[in-house]
């Protein structure tokens, strides 16, 4: 008795992943759908065919036995006779009588196709399964047979705000255009925005994407957060960075320095010495978390400047202070270690 082969019917090599076989259904089942083939007898059947194919190799146990069975084209008898492949079943025994199938004992439902239990709306609900709810797969507007109003489709708008605005959170009004029914309308929402966001998080408002001319329900809009960049300010997670310039003089004998934060300033004191690199921290001046009492610190990393135009007398004024330059600890480290390399080699 000669059988179906499900690979074949599918598109796909003996080994294809089940992702590979999913994705091969997907593609037929679409292109044979009844709601896209109305009155069409031909697509009906080719599509119960691939869902039929579909069922067996997507179930590991029965895609086992079609591997090991379904291509035989006969069954085992304990005679050896014409029609048997072997004296000795696959299992052991006295082999399979003649007639009795090994599918159908699994409840694949081989032998003749999906058998007397399978209808055009058992395949259906296999494609719902597979499918979800992914919108109208088929590029219609109206209701599928047999199936719920069709759900509008979600929209994504993608929001600008600042570094500030997402510290402290803020109401942002914005403007969009969405489908009702059969035509378009510009919409116009409060956005709420917590504080704490991130680049690149989604807010989902229920209900506010495209609304079907079917009755179903609306889709929903998500409003996707992109923070523009700061003049000065950098996140990182719940900390905010800021480089601080100074010049050579504020670093040698100290300073000062009101400096601006993400709610308002703070002033940050600058010891003698200060070198080039080092990081100030200001506690709890960063982000809050969306998820916890949590919040970030400010961190200054100082950047010592050195001005590169001076006049006759600023930098005979400079030369004076040489001998209190060369003092300085990295200097004088970096000194010391370099005639160190140096005896080492002579």
């Amino acid at each position: 008795m000669e059988r179906k082969d499900y690979y074949k019917i599918l598109g796909v090599e003996r080994g294809a992943s089940a992702d590979e076989i999913k994705k091969a259904y997907r593609k037929l089942a679409v292109k044979y759908h009844p709601d896209k083939n109305p009155d069409d007898k031909g697509a009906e059947d080719k599509f119960k065919e691939v869902t039929e194919a579909y069922t067996i190799l997507s179930d590991p146990e029965k895609r086992r036995m079609f591997d090991q069975f379904g291509q035989a084209g006969s069954y085992y008898n304990p005679g050896g006779g014409p029609g048997s492949t072997s004296a000795q079943g696959p299992f052991g025994g006295g082999g399979f009588h003649q007639g009795f199938d090994p599918f159908a004992q699994a409840g694949a439902g081989f032998g003749s196709g999906f058998g007397a239990g399978f209808s055009s709306a058992s395949a259906k609900d296999i494609f719902s399964e597979v499918f979800g709810d992914l919108g109208d797969v088929f590029g219609g507007g109206g209701p599928r047979r047999g199936r719920s109003p069709q759900k509008g489709s979600d929209l994504k708008y993608n929001l600008s705000i600042t570094l500030e605005d997402a510290a402290h959170g803020t109401d942002k009004l914005i403007s969009f255009v969405r489908k009702k029914g059969p035509s378009n309308e510009t919409a116009k929402l409060s956005v709420n925005i917590p504080p704490g966001v991130k680049q690149g998080q989604r807010l989902k408002l229920r209900g506010e994407g495209d609304i079907p001319p079917t009755g179903g329900p609306a889709g929903d809009l998500y409003v996707v957060i992109q923070l523009m960049p700061h003049p000065l300010f950098v996140r990182s997670e719940l900390d905010v960075q800021m480089e601080l310039p100074i010049s050579f003089v504020d670093a040698m004998i100290g300073t000062d320095i009101e400096i601006p934060t993400l709610s308002g300033k703070a002033n940050l004191k600058i010891p003698k010495g200060t070198h080039s690199g080092q990081v100030f921290r200001l506690k709890s001046k960063g982000f809050p978390s969306l998820k916890s009492s949590e919040r970030g610190d400010m961190l200054i990393r100082v950047i010592v400047d050195v001005p590169t135009e001076l006049s006759k007398d600023q930098l005979e004024l400079v030369k004076k202070l040489k001998s209190v330059a060369d003092q300085a600890p990295k200097v004088r480290d970096y000194k010391d270690k370099l005639n160190m390399v140096l005896k080492a080699r002579t």
